[in-house]
């Protein structure tokens, strides 16, 4: 039994008891076990003064429970997948409760409050059909305002859409199972992840997947595999032993565009396509491709999808609220049959990592620090994209770092920024000046702002390669880099310290390991590295043990130059 029946419809005879709602490993989970945990989670919250309910859990069986119990009792559900303090506190004003999945200050546990209430069985029963127009939802994105901006969503919005995904791909989705490897508590996840299984009756992975390599422990031989652009590059750079899948699995994604070079690694891999959906947290989903077969975008049947007069795509759908629709921030151009293709986004929105952060948001961010007089931030791209920070210092900001070194400097904003955006987004590459570049009329000089990152350093990047938790890259320290001045003048070479700071800021910028340091418990050097040198780095950070361990060595030989090994995190 697998036909659809939306959200707000759902009673507690939609599925046979023992019906398979969802599972992890051998574990499953019922229908029956589902409408035993909502009315859990309904009876907390109908015994609770809040009507608005801040709500992430990790596990997705849980956040359906958590999700629907919420719209049950009338309250407005607030999925939120950053739990940074100082994020939350914007979030939790009075009125506003906190469900999550882990142990948090002012939070309820959702697998305590699960286990401790037992509800009776009228209490189970009384899963009541949902009003779509009244049930809210708000989820959160970064906006042009420069602070996370909050999108109200009632239920028939969001149903409208999980509906139409499913006219459109039920053949291809029907008898097999759901497995995510993004978050949910974003609408792409929640969409895909989330609502579209559980109307749809098909069973799901309530853990994410969070690594390529975890897909060759699959049991399934044709799974729906729910990703983002991020996620496929590392299936592209991940090794796999042929026959991963021996059925053709269905490969969604969302959040950014493949290049065609990605989604064929990915075919090579997985054994199909990627199908891709182009759309953002305003506006739904707005149209989908097949990768490598289709360079240009459908539009869904129900989208009206057109330009603005500077060349913007818009669009008015059942999706939005808003009758009049939504401008975006990317620019397109129509081709045949009401397709279009992408050219660039328009405005100040940009995305590292998939993940959408607004410049101003971090400059805003930025400016908040009494030691920032002004700041400017700017994307820039090496082997994947990633944000430079200009900062000028105030008259406390030059007083406070006076004396400091500049590691020391960056990691005090890097830290700063980590109490409210994610990892991804935060500047791995820092610049303190005097003023910040500008024209004749007073505009930023992005020309003179971009060239901050070009010079100085002297480092050349030949490549980057990351498997797993291992990157490797070919680099060629030149002749005219900072680092060779003032060591030894007859004898110039690469310092330990300068090599031990770029295996940190390597393994941060593409592991994401910690950028402060513990300590450096071992480095052995066995040939100095001279200027020119075509150089081998290879880094891998041990997130059990919060170590970096890295070597450097002779990229056409392979004779080593040096060792060690960096202990990070807080000290």
């Amino acid at each position: 039994m697998t036909e659809y029946i939306s959200l707000s419809a759902l009673c507690a005879t939609s599925r046979a008891p023992d019906y398979p709602f969802s599972f992890c490993g051998d574990k499953t989970r019922t229908w029956r076990d589902f409408t035993v945990n909502v009315a859990a989670i309904r009876r907390f919250i109908k015994n609770s003064p809040n009507e608005r309910w801040v709500l992430n859990c990790d596990d997705l069986f849980l956040f359906d429970c958590a999700l629907v119990a919420i719209l049950q009792e009338g309250r407005e559900a607030m999925p939120c997948a950053n739990t940074t303090p100082a994020f939350l506190s914007e979030l939790l004003t009075p009125g506003t409760g906190f469900l999550c999945g882990q142990s948090l200050t002012g939070a309820v546990s959702i697998p305590e409050l699960v286990t401790d209430v037992v509800p009776s069985d009228d209490e189970i029963a009384r899963f009541v059909p949902l009003d779509p127009g009244a049930a809210r939802i708000t989820l959160y994105t970064s906006g042009s305002t420069g602070r996370p901006k909050a999108f109200p969503k009632r239920l028939a919005e969001l149903e409208a859409e999980s509906g139409e995904l499913y006219l459109l791909w039920s053949s291809l989705i029907r008898g097999r199972r759901f497995y995510s490897t993004v978050n949910h508590q974003h609408i792409y996840g929640l969409l895909f992840a989330a609502l579209l299984p559980v109307s749809s009756g098909i069973p799901f992975c309530s853990e994410q997947i969070r690594y390529p390599e975890s897909l060759e422990s699959l049991p399934d031989p044709n799974p729906v595999l729910v990703c983002s652009p991020a996620f496929l590059k590392r299936i592209a750079e991940t090794e796999f032993a042929a026959g991963l899948f021996p059925a053709k699995p269905i490969v969604f994604s969302s959040g950014g565009v493949l290049t065609q070079d990605i989604a064929r690694a990915v075919f090579e891999k997985v054994g199909a396509y990627p199908l891709e959906i182009y759309g953002s947290t305003e506006t739904g989903g707005i149209a989908f491709r097949q990768s490598v077969a289709e360079v240009s975008w459908t539009p869904f049947r129900r989208n009206r999808v057109f330009l603005t007069e500077e060349g913007r795509i818009a669009v008015a759908s059942p999706y939005i609220q808003n009758p009049a629709g939504f401008v975006s921030g990317d620019l397109g151009r129509f081709v045949e049959d009401g397709r279009f293709v992408l050219e660039g986004r328009a405005d100040s929105i940009v995305k590292i990592e998939e993940k959408r952060i607004s410049l101003t948001e971090v400059e805003s961010r930025l400016g908040e620090s009494p030691f920032v007089k002004e700041s400017c931030v700017i994307p820039l791209v090496g082997k994947r994209q990633y944000l430079g920070a200009v900062i000028v210092l105030s008259a406390a900001g030059r007083e406070y770092f006076s004396g400091k070194e500049k590691k020391e400097i960056n990691a005090h904003f890097h830290g700063h920024l980590a109490k409210f955006l994610e990892g991804t987004v935060i500047p791995k590459k820092w610049r303190f000046v005097d003023a910040i570049p500008r024209n004749a009329q007073d505009k930023i000089a992005r020309g003179d702002i971009e060239a901050l990152f070009r010079k100085g350093e002297g480092i050349a990047i030949r490549s980057v390669a990351v498997e797993g938790d291992t990157v490797t890259i070919e680099l060629v320290p030149q002749a005219d880099s900072v680092y060779f001045d003032g060591h030894f003048p007859s004898f110039r070479l690469l310092p330990g310290v300068v090599q031990c700071d770029l295996a940190m800021r390597f393994c941060a910028e593409h592991l994401h390991s910690p950028l402060s340091i513990k300590g450096i418990s071992r480095m052995k050097f066995k040939k100095p590295i001279e200027p020119d040198s075509r150089v081998l780095f290879k880094g891998t950070f041990s997130r059990e043990k919060n170590r970096i361990s890295f070597n450097y060595s002779d990229a056409d030989t392979g004779r080593p130059y040096s060792e060690g090994t960096i202990e990070v995190g807080e000290s």
